[in-house]
């Protein structure tokens, strides 16, 4: 539903078992790009002009090995 909306630009999805996001950003011909971040990487969200580090979005959690592997 989220590509189909004609404003939006970025949209982000947050792992909460590892330290990973998924940018999806539609570029100037409309075509939506997924673009990895992980740990020590800025994302950029160009759409607002906001650049910040991954480590912020995650800077109050603790992840740990158990959380990990209940992924599995």
């Amino acid at each position: 539903m989220y590509r189909r909306n004609p404003v939006l630009k970025d949209y982000l999805l947050v792992s909460s078992i590892e330290i990973e996001i998924d940018l999806y950003h539609k570029n100037d011909a409309g075509e939506w790009i997924i673009i990895n971040y992980q740990e020590g990487d800025i994302i950029e969200l160009r759409s607002i002009n906001l650049s910040f580090p991954i480590e912020q979005v995650y800077r109050r959690l603790t992840l740990t090995p158990e959380s990990r592997s209940t992924e599995s």
